[in-house]
């Protein structure tokens, strides 16, 4: 038998051997980006936490300890092994994945969302992956948009994100430049979703994407609230990837990459899925993390409402998490103190729990059977869309009042 040529040695052992340059860096970054993020939010891949896993149906298995955290190792792995062997390591990964997800839903995070369908798109063949991948992410890009072009952002997220600088020791005048310039936030994302497709405006878009993205790392980041840890991967990767796609394509255009997505009907099929789902975000039929409307205040929204006397006997583990209602209430439907389920959930799954009434349904009923039913324990629901919904003991009712 002849030894191999030092050649065939490096062509077999460099990952992803024989790509172009550009599907190797997207191939790079989505599975690079993947891992970290996946390493970085690992408590909520893991079935033993106190906080209530959410299956997408009742009957669905979970995997007990340790079989969870064999599950999850061998997702990262199939993530590693993805440069050498890329088809089977990605469908392995994508189907454990979903698996994952029905799971516990709260898994569904808008990151691993992106990262699962672009590496779904990485399947097709080379003239349509890349194609598919640049709509996929102009159409994240423009419904990040959308999804805050509304009072809810412009009211309370400008002064609630440029917090931090107060502590800056900055000039009053220079926080208020800050503040409009996050209020600008929709309006650069969409025009970095649609920019990428004009050749003149390309470089103004790739520019306006940078900006955007280490403007969040700096308020969210160490300096700012040095709260996600996930934030750093997925912000680095999305410079990556609007540099990785779009950069030195000067002939892409959307004519261009229809004509190219025709070639393939799986292609069509996944990215009008994509694409258009996120429309019936608005009327509550789709997950809000699904239609990147995170930081957008325009998710449905939830309050749990305990007693003196019921806060008094939470466990401590679960009371440090509950703090007074600082502004007048309702007795009839409210209580004097507020259970901040989300700081919960962060700290226990290091990701935000999902804003689907859904989550905060299984959360009420997990406390209700801690609490014994109590008529102490309250919520009220105030869905993307409809009357708001009154929960005590195992009774709900509507409420006519009107949202904030």
């Amino acid at each position: 038998m002849q030894p191999l040529s030092p050649v065939s040695i490096s062509s077999t052992s460099r990952p992803f051997a024989g790509l172009d340059g550009r599907s190797a860096w997207l191939r790079a970054i989505l599975l690079g980006a993947c891992f970290l993020s996946l390493l970085a939010s690992a408590p909520a891949w893991l079935n033993a936490h106190p906080f209530p896993l959410l299956p997408i149906a009742a009957w669905f298995p979970v995997l007990p300890a340790p079989w969870d955290s064999v599950y999850f190792a061998l997702m990262l792995l199939s993530l590693a092994f993805a440069g050498w062997c890329f088809r089977p390591a990605v469908i392995f990964f994508l189907v454990a994945g979903f698996l994952a997800f029905c799971e516990d839903q709260n898994r569904g995070q808008p990151w691993f969302y992106l990262y699962w369908v672009m590496l779904l798109l990485n399947l097709l063949p080379p003239p349509v992956r890349i194609a598919a991948c640049r709509w996929a992410l102009s159409a994240a890009y423009i419904w990040s948009g959308l999804q805050k072009c509304q009072s809810g952002f412009f009211n309370r997220v400008p002064a609630w994100f440029v917090a931090p600088a107060e502590h800056w020791h900055l000039p009053a005048g220079a926080i208020n430049l800050l503040r409009w310039a996050v209020a600008c936030a929709p309006f650069v994302e969409l025009g970095i979703g649609l920019g990428v497709w004009v050749p003149r405006f390309r470089r103004a878009a790739i520019a306006g994407a940078v900006g955007v993205h280490l403007t969040a790392l700096l308020f969210l980041g160490p300096l700012g609230y040095n709260y996600d840890l996930v934030v750093w991967p997925w912000n680095l990767a999305m410079i990556a990837l609007v540099y990785a796609l779009f950069w030195r394509a000067p002939d892409v255009r959307v004519t261009q990459t229809f004509t190219q997505l025709r070639r393939s009907k799986p292609a069509l099929f996944v990215l009008a899925l994509f694409s258009f789902l996120p429309l019936l975000s608005f009327a509550g039929w789709w997950d809000s993390y699904f239609s990147f409307s995170l930081y957008s205040e325009n998710q449905s929204k939830a309050d749990i409402f305990l007693s003196q006397t019921l806060a008094d006997s939470f466990p401590p583990q679960l009371r440090r998490y509950v703090h007074p209602l600082r502004q007048a209430y309702d007795p009839r439907f409210q209580g004097p103190f507020v259970f901040d389920f989300q700081a919960w959930g962060y700290d226990e799954l290091r990701v935000p729990p999902i804003l689907e009434p859904r989550n905060y349904r299984s959360i009420f009923a997990f406390l209700r059977r801690s609490c014994n039913d109590s008529p102490d324990l309250r919520m009220i629901i105030a869905p993307r869309r409809g009357p708001m919904i009154f929960y005590q003991a195992n009774k709900r009712w509507r409420l006519e009042w009107a949202k904030p």
